[in-house]
């Protein structure tokens, strides 16, 4: 097994955690709008959620592959701080639309980084086809962030 491809994948399971964190803070802050004028659109909502689920399918492939995926230095993330009860809809929406930028970077850098180490496992059908889910499951994860950024933060009508 290629030295390349254990780093590539144990840098995809650390951005992968990253984006999971981004993306819980995001659904935090979404959950904390009020509902004036209107109520907070429940199905940008459900596309955070789906992310989250997606990217801990992600993270718990990638942890079962047949290998170690810890790093010596594992990298420390630092918790995402829960804003305090406001009443700023506004601030909120820019928090949670922030978070969701910092978690798709993070997900585009762990697909980036098992595309590399799909092309590396070649010739390991097995590791190649769990390598191959994990990337679905990031890319399902990509599609549910851009769709949860570009929904509308509140049920009109």
């Amino acid at each position: 097994m290629s030295s390349n491809m254990l780093t590539n994948v144990r840098f995809a399971l650390a951005y992968t955690v990253q984006a999971i964190r981004y993306t819980e803070s995001a659904l935090i802050f979404f959950r904390e709008l009020t509902a004036f004028p209107f109520p907070p659109n429940p199905i940008k909502e459900q596309f955070y959620q789906d992310a989250i689920d997606s990217l801990t399918e992600s993270y718990l492939a990638i942890k079962s592959l047949p290998f170690d995926t810890y790093l010596p230095s594992d990298p420390l993330f630092p918790n995402i701080p829960v804003a305090p009860e406001i009443q700023d809809n506004e601030l909120l929406i820019n928090l949670s639309d922030n978070r969701i930028s910092l978690a798709l970077n993070k997900n585009n850098e762990s697909i980036n980084n098992i595309n590399q180490a799909i092309l590396l496992s070649s010739k390991n059908d097995k590791l190649n086809g769990q390598l191959l889910f994990i990337r679905l499951e990031l890319e399902l994860a990509r599609e549910s962030l851009v769709a949860g950024l570009n929904a509308s933060d509140f049920m009109m009508g």
